[in-house]
């Protein structure tokens, strides 16, 4: 399968996800109020929810919460102001309860315009058309966010879409058979 804008376009209807709307309007608020520090504790669980599912949710919102307040919001504040993403992952990912991917997902949140989220999905769409490498890792690093990141935006700049359709139409795509 050769990637085109109008495959991406076409794919992005086939995105599902049950709190769709509420995504819309959290990728258009949760911007600017983690850029202002005024992000709640409810903010990052809406997001953690919204990544991991609910099969997930208990034991992932139970490790997040026996940080303390403080720790949460060092971390959240270093990975809106870090200039390097990898820092951005790492202080994320200093969290207790947080990897990788659920870190890629508090980036989209902070800015939906530079960053995507980390999905085995969307990395079987990659690897299947030959842009990674690698098959995903069961517990994924900071480098395959790296080496998933630069190929996303290496993509969206060649197809002239944004990020976000392009993790939507890759999200379709790797779980077509």
């Amino acid at each position: 399968m050769n990637l085109s804008r109008r495959l991406l376009e076409q794919k992005v209807n086939d995105y599902e996800d049950p709190i769709y709307e509420e995504e819309l309007e959290r990728i258009e608020t949760l911007p600017e109020v983690f850029s202002s520090g005024e992000w709640t504790q409810d903010d990052l669980e809406w997001i953690i929810k919204w990544k991991v599912g609910t099969a997930f949710e208990k034991p992932t919102l139970r490790h997040i919460r026996s940080n303390s307040d403080e720790q949460i919001r060092r971390a959240i504040e270093t990975a809106v102001n870090a200039r390097a993403v990898g820092e951005k992952v790492n202080a994320l990912t200093s969290i207790k309860g947080v990897g990788v991917p659920v870190a890629s997902a508090i980036l989209l949140f902070i800015n939906p315009d530079r960053y995507t989220v980390i999905d085995v999905r969307a990395w079987g769409a990659l690897y299947e058309m030959g842009y990674v490498d690698r098959e995903l890792s069961d517990d994924p690093t900071i480098e395959e966010y790296l080496l998933y990141l630069g190929a996303c935006w290496t993509l969206a700049n060649e197809y002239d879409v944004s990020l976000r359709t392009l993790d939507m139409a890759l999200w379709a795509l790797g779980g077509e058979d």
